[in-house]
C-alpha cells in the first residue's frame, strides 16, 4: 500500500480510504490534513487532531474538530507550507 494512502473506520465501522496531504504541528498538537481517495473535484479536505501514536505498529487514532476557527487556522498553514 502506499505510504500516503490510509484507511479510516468511523464510529459506525464504515471504512473509507483517504490521502495523507499533509501533517500540521499548532500550538503543541498535531493535525493531518486529508483527502478522500475516491473525492471528486468538488470533495474538502479533511483536518483531524491526532490524539495518540503508537509508531512501533505504525498506528494512530484520531478525532474530529468541530471548532470552525481552528480549522481555518490549520487550513491555513496547510496552504502557505504547500504553495496553495
Amino acid at each position: 500500500m502506499d505510504d500516503d494512502l490510509m484507511i479510516l473506520t468511523d464510529e459506525d465501522g464504515s471504512e473509507r480510504q483517504f490521502e495523507l496531504l499533509d501533517v500540521i504541528e499548532h500550538r503543541g498538537e498535531e493535525y493531518v490534513v486529508l483527502y478522500p481517495a475516491d473525492g471528486g473535484d468538488e470533495e474538502q479536505v479533511h483536518i483531524l487532531r491526532v490524539t495518540a501514536e503508537d509508531l512501533d505498529a505504525g498506528e494512530a487514532q484520531y478525532e474530529g474538530i468541530d471548532d470552525p476557527e481552528l480549522i481555518e487556522a490549520i487550513y491555513q498553514l496547510f496552504r502557505k507550507r504547500n504553495g496553495l
